[in-house]
């Protein structure tokens, strides 16, 4: 079943962060499996991620396989711990109806 996953990320992770770890992972030209849709904006000095993945598992293995190495790169090369501060605010949604467009 198809799930939606939303991030609120803390507001000292900027849009050129998340852009970074995008790169990190080639996401553009080897988008994960599973993974349907992807975006992410700024709304109120907060990052927002949405994902639309095929299902949980995808999500899981992706973020087990892709996005946790692609983020401790990323957070080494700035200086961050990403153990310490605030976490980000997750969700996922089992979607009812899906619609692809053409």
């Amino acid at each position: 079943m198809a799930i939606v996953f939303t991030m609120t990320m803390p507001k000292d992770v900027s849009l050129s962060m998340v852009d970074e770890v995008s790169v990190e992972m080639g996401v553009e030209k080897n988008p994960p499996a599973g993974l349907i849709v992807h975006t992410h904006f700024e709304v109120d000095g907060h990052v927002k991620v949405v994902d639309v993945w095929d299902s949980a598992e995808a999500h899981s293995t992706f973020e087990q396989e892709r996005l946790g190495p692609a983020l401790a790169a990323v957070a080494q090369r700035r200086g961050i711990d990403p153990m310490q501060g605030e976490q980000p605010d997750t969700a996922s949604y089992e979607v009812h109806m899906l619609v692809r467009g053409a």
